[in-house]
């Protein structure tokens, strides 16, 4: 139960935004940003999209009816158990529902199986029910109006429907399946009206109190309390059928035999249920990742908390705005930066990491759950990150680089990759994170393959040859555990990484000589984008070959590269230079024909980026 504790508290902490709209900005990795609002719901509360908004005055009577856009507004309602898991059968809202259920003419414009609306019927006891207690009397116009008029008669006259776009003289099924939602005149709506929404909750726990069943709640381990099997849906989107918590299988398995009813199961609160669920939802909208379904979410406590130097020497760090949500949305913003843009994360004080997805439409499952103190979240973030940290080098200066993790993705199984594939790798990628491992060992294997291929990629392939190569240097220098520097070491005796530095050599060397060419021809790098595909180097093309028979490989590109590139080459004496130190550390027992590790590829970039710094130094110095 430790998790409907931690989101009950969640819920708790945050009474003061229940109702109230928190606009975020939606950053599903495969989808546009969009803007939306994330609502804390108040208890035995839902939320729709209301195509229509009709006020009624204090006798009852219409005053106005709009229309409220095709993609209609998010609404507020009360809910009951029953409406919330309704199908086929006719249960209606308390209040705001579809034209079926508020409509006492609904039955003139869609025919019906039986002689009456027993939806609308239905729907009107209830809200008498309701309007006859004492928490009930602000609705009484509602009643009012919809027991002595016809709704959707009053709305064509108003020209609602017209304004709605609907062209025929009378409004088809399809035209009133939707929902409408009604408010009196000169006060507050009801959607936005913290009053209303205690009142329908009080009323409505009031009615469970009466006919549900009482007993031990696990969870607070209280007694005598109205206890729940039906649970709330939609926690995802909107529409979501999937549930966390269930029992439907009264039937046929009968619970495997296990037990005979689901109260000998687990005993749940009905408040429990409402505020662990409420809040889960209200997070997943807030400040979640969503991939195919699967949810990806953090949330923390914010405090004022200290920090010895964590990251950059931040020394004492302050959080805890009055004005947000207290959920942590700030860390949450820079764990889905740190996921996808790989940026450095602020502290907080506890951290709370969540996967939801469901294997069948019905069936919600928690795939990873943990809640862990601070120091042990940023310390495996930073070990991560830190890890694969490599100095690149460009725009004149030297640039700490690290794969994000959509980058490692991507590398892995290029941007062609399913949603169920990548949500898949994210799991895997993020438990290896929290638990200090280095990256599973088939996708170790798949970096090594594809970076070692470079002849398969296009010149428009995304992501880059270049960038698949450093990320599995990246990749190998976090599985040294800190054996290797961020940039190049002339003193590293590593057989696979000198192999990589020989390789990058003279892979520089007739590229250059190659470009030089291209310039005397008239033709730009502009050009071969434009045009034919362009000649890679020796070193590219035989680096699938040389990383399973390096020493072999290795005669043949350096006798081409002698005979071909090198005389011609204006580094000529410098690459020989490098070739010599690079050898000499290369002692007989190294030397020899057995593949390499992905070492080589760290040693490759690592060379490349030393060589082109130092010639930009040179030519700063001229």
């Amino acid at each position: 139960m430790t998790w409907i504790n931690d989101l009950i508290e969640i819920y708790d902490r945050n009474k003061d935004w229940v109702g109230k709209p928190k606009p975020i900005r939606l950053s599903n990795p495969s989808k546009e940003i969009s803007e939306q609002n994330a609502y804390l719901l108040p208890l035995s509360h839902t939320t729709v999209k209301a195509q229509y908004e009709v006020t009624v005055d204090e006798a009852g009577e219409l005053v106005r009816a709009d229309a409220l856009g095709p993609r209609g507004k998010t609404t507020i309602i009360p809910a009951t158990i029953d409406a919330n898991s309704r199908t086929s059968k006719a249960v209606p809202y308390p209040v705001h529902d579809k034209f079926q259920y508020v409509a006492r003419d609904y039955q003139d414009y869609v025919s019906l199986k039986t002689a009456q609306n027993d939806a609308y019927h239905s729907y009107l006891q209830q809200l008498r029910d309701f309007v006859d207690s004492p928490d009930g009397q602000e609705f009484r116009p509602v009643y009012q109006y919809l027991k002595h008029h016809d709704l959707i008669h009053d709305l064509i006259e108003q020209g609602t429907f017209t304004a709605a776009g609907i062209k025929s003289e009378r409004p088809e099924k399809k035209d009133l399946a939707v929902f409408v939602r009604f408010r009196v005149a000169r006060r507050k709506p009801f959607w936005n009206d913290p009053i209303a929404f205690n009142n329908w909750d009080h009323y409505y726990q009031e009615h469970l109190n009466q006919d549900e069943t009482h007993g031990l709640s696990y969870v607070t381990g209280m007694f005598n309390q109205v206890l729940t099997n039906r649970h709330p849906g939609a926690i995802r989107y909107p529409g979501d059928k999937a549930k966390l918590i269930s029992s439907n299988d009264s039937q046929n398995y009968t619970y495997r035999g296990r037990f005979l009813t689901p109260d000998e199961v687990v005993g749940l609160s009905y408040c429990d249920s409402q505020k662990a669920h409420l809040a889960l939802k209200w997070l997943i909208e807030l400040q979640s990742i969503n991939i195919d379904g699967r949810i990806f979410l953090i949330w923390g406590v914010e405090e004022s908390v200290t920090i010895e130097d964590l990251y950059f020497g931040l020394g004492e760090y302050e959080s805890g705005d009055p004005n947000e949500p207290n959920t942590n949305l700030g860390l949450a913003t820079e764990f889905k930066k740190s996921f996808w843009k790989g940026k450095e994360i602020q502290a907080h004080d506890q951290v709370y990491v969540m996967e939801l997805d469901a294997a069948t439409p019905g069936r919600l499952g928690i795939l990873n759950y943990r809640s862990m103190d601070v120091q042990t979240y940023f310390n495996r973030i930073i070990d991560w990150y830190e890890g694969m940290r490599l100095t690149r080098y460009y725009q004149q200066s030297d640039h700490a680089w690290n794969p994000s993790l959509k980058q490692l993705i991507e590398s892995v199984y290029g941007t062609k990759g399913s949603d169920k594939i990548r949500k898949s790798a994210l799991s895997r990628v993020i438990q290896a994170m929290f638990d200090g491992r280095e990256l599973p060992k088939d996708m170790q294997r798949q970096l090594y393959i594809r970076a070692s291929h470079p002849t398969s990629f296009k010149a428009d392939s995304s992501p880059n040859w270049q960038t698949v190569c450093l990320t599995t240097a990246a990749v190998w220098k976090h599985k040294a555990k800190g054996r290797f520097k961020m940039g190049l070491d002339r003193q590293e005796t590593d057989r696979s990484y000198l192999f990589g530095r020989l390789l990058a050599v003279a892979d520089i060397v007739e590229q250059g000589v190659l470009d030089a060419k291209e310039k005397e021809g008239g033709q730009t790098s502009a050009d071969h984008m434009r045009g034919s595909k362009r000649r890679l180097t020796n070193a590219r093309r035989y680096m699938s070959t040389f990383s399973q028979r390096p020493v072999t490989t290795w005669k043949h590109i350096y006798q081409q590269l002698q005979k071909a590139y090198l005389p011609q080459s204006k580094f000529q004496f410098k690459a020989q230079k490098e070739f010599d130190q690079i050898m000499e550390l290369l002692d007989s027992d190294k030397y020899v024909d057995q593949p390499l590790d992905g070492t080589f590829l760290l040693g490759f970039s690592h060379q490349r980026n030393a060589w082109f710094k130092k010639a930009t130094e040179s030519e700063e110095e001229k």
